[in-house]
């Protein structure tokens, strides 16, 4: 391999995108506005959930239960129906996505020492968001309860050594037990913090991936494929001298993604930003590698296009950047372990969130390096220094 016959493929691959001017913008400018797009529209966070609340009992305790949920940020009391035909007419029309129905028994059930049934009727059109919403009212609930049996504990009666006579059983009856809960790495559980880093690693794969697998096709379609293969250069010689302005290209989008991610979304990076570009640098020899697969298997720039897209898709769905991979069947778990965003995803998560270092990311990094290697062997295979 002569380094000056790959320096003048490379530089005749930045020629030719310097003169492609409408490149720019989507090389660079394209990637900032899908992740500020994306990462403002794709978040699981359940706010204001239209709510609808049906008080058969107007009880002091029932309003007290009513005002948890209207003074919670993640429900919005706008509709007191009078009888439960009118609350379910609610929901039917999609005024109201959560339904609370108290019996008229509610606080004579509590003093009785037994636990009242509260009936919650819950829009399931939009699974999701009905599961987070059905969470969220569940932990009021719990709360609630929690703050009564606290309330019915007669704490004179500890110096007698009389636990069970503190218990006021005519207050009511609930558990004591308070959860102290502490979440590591996003404690506030913004959705923010676990999808920007996921895509980052999308829009790194779809970029790179396109540029590569249009770059041997293109040269087919317009002719100066010919002019590359009766030059004295060998096959790894131009493969490289291809690869090395995408390369280029891939790393400063990194850097811009980055950047935008701290700048407009606040996304703290608690790792080391070189292990960083350092991993990111590895990925690419996978992305840049498939799409130069898909080009020497292509014969038109749509056959190209058909063929990234659907490998795009594939590796998306599978890696657990936007479904978690232990719900998945597993069968389906065990295709995972041959997409390199599977490992990546968990790489940039981790030196964002968690702040681990090479210690921790070993692993992931050798099985991202085996199968970027594997598919540039393949690339190389496939790939002839001739016309067919």
């Amino acid at each position: 391999m002569r380094l000056h016959r790959l320096i003048a493929i490379t530089i005749k691959e930045l020629h030719q995108m310097k003169r492609d001017w409408k490149m720019y913008p989507l090389l660079f400018l394209a990637p900032i506005l899908q992740l500020t797009i994306l990462g403002y529209a794709a978040t699981f966070e359940v706010r204001h959930v239209p709510t609808g609340v049906l008080d058969q009992d107007k009880t002091y305790l029932s309003r007290r239960y009513v005002e948890q949920f209207g003074h919670s940020e993640y429900f919005d009391i706008l509709y007191y129906p009078t009888t439960r035909k009118e609350l379910c007419d609610l929901l039917d029309r999609g005024k109201i996505k959560i339904g609370i129905d108290l019996p008229i028994d509610f606080q004579k059930k509590f003093k009785n020492g037994t636990s009242p049934q509260v009936q919650l009727f819950v829009d399931g059109t939009e699974s999701n968001g009905a599961i987070i919403a059905m969470t969220y009212a569940n932990i009021i609930s719990q709360r609630f309860s929690s703050k009564l049996a606290l309330q019915s504990i007669d704490t004179s009666l500890f110096n007698k050594n009389d636990f069970f006579g503190t218990w006021r059983r005519d207050i009511g009856k609930a558990t004591i037990i308070d959860d102290e809960v502490r979440i590591w790495y996003n404690p506030e559980l913004l959705s923010k913090l676990f999808f920007v880093p996921g895509v980052i690693c999308m829009i790194l794969l779809i970029v790179t991936t396109n540029l590569t697998a249009m770059s041997i096709v293109r040269e087919r379609e317009i002719g100066t494929l010919e002019q590359m293969l009766v030059s004295p250069a060998t096959r790894i010689e131009l493969i490289i001298g291809k690869l090395s302005p995408f390369i280029i290209i891939g790393l400063l989008d990194v850097a811009l993604i980055v950047a935008a991610a701290i700048l407009i979304f606040n996304v703290p990076v608690k790792g080391s930003i070189p292990l960083l570009f350092l991993f990111s640098f590895i990925f690419l020899f996978t992305t840049l590698g498939m799409g130069l697969f898909i080009s020497t298997i292509a014969r038109t720039q749509e056959q190209s296009m058909v063929l990234t897209f659907f490998c795009i898709i594939t590796m998306v769905l599978l890696s657990g950047i936007i479904f978690p991979i232990e719900n998945m069947p597993k069968i389906i778990q065990a295709c995972t372990y041959i997409m390199p965003l599977r490992y990546f995803a968990v790489i940039v998560r981790s030196i964002f969130l968690k702040g681990v270092g090479i210690e921790v990311l070993w692993d992931e990094g050798l099985c991202l390096l085996a199968i970027g290697l594997g598919i540039l062997i393949m690339s190389l295979i496939r790939f002839k220094k001739k016309l067919t």
